[in-house]
């Protein structure tokens, strides 16, 4: 069996391991662990085709859905439906570990990680949410990840970036990330 790759984000320090695929479980589920040092997160957001189930290994996972913001400690979990707004962060002093699981499993959703990463370690996104720097890639890995962002911009600019999307695929950018940053 292959070892999984970790994933390097060299602006906030994140470390994301993909423990088990869409592939290796038939679809049932994908599985990833995250390591991310103090004041380390995201933003609110929520998706649309899978839940999420967060489970703090080291240290406090801190975790905002809606309103509620929650800390769970090592052994604890939390089910994140679809469409619930959430975010997860660290605001402890020292690095934290957690794990995510999420049903369906979603390779779409995998490539965005890899894509995302790669991006950012090849100097192609801009501030400090990595956003990337070229339209077609922001809306490749916008329909890959399924994750949309809360704020009202975003709200109004997503449709555009479907119609980014479209074109992103014809003109063959979504293979290009793909064979770049999954190796397929």
């Amino acid at each position: 069996m292959q070892q999984p790759k970790t994933y390097y984000n060299p602006i906030n320090g994140e470390r994301t391991t993909i423990l088990e695929s869409a592939e290796q479980t038939g679809g049932a589920y994908t599985h990833f662990e995250v390591t991310l040092k103090p004041g380390g997160g995201n933003p609110l957001h929520y998706h649309t085709k899978f839940t999420e189930e967060f489970m703090a290994i080291k240290g406090p996972l801190g975790l905002q859905q809606g309103k509620q913001t929650i800390h769970l400690q090592p052994g604890q979990s939390l089910l994140v439906p679809i469409r619930s707004h959430h975010r997860f962060f660290n605001n402890s002093a020292q690095e934290i570990t957690f794990r995510v699981k999420l049903t369906p499993g979603q390779p779409g959703f995998e490539n965005f990680l890899k894509v995302m990463f790669g991006l950012v370690n090849d100097g192609q996104t801009v501030t400090k949410n990595q956003i990337p720097k070229n339209i077609y890639h922001i809306a490749v890995v916008f329909v890959w990840g399924d994750t949309h962002l809360t704020n009202p911009f975003f709200k109004w600019f997503s449709p555009l970036v479907l119609l980014f999307y479209k074109r992103a695929v014809k003109l063959g950018i979504d293979k290009m990330l793909l064979k770049k940053y999954c190796g397929e």
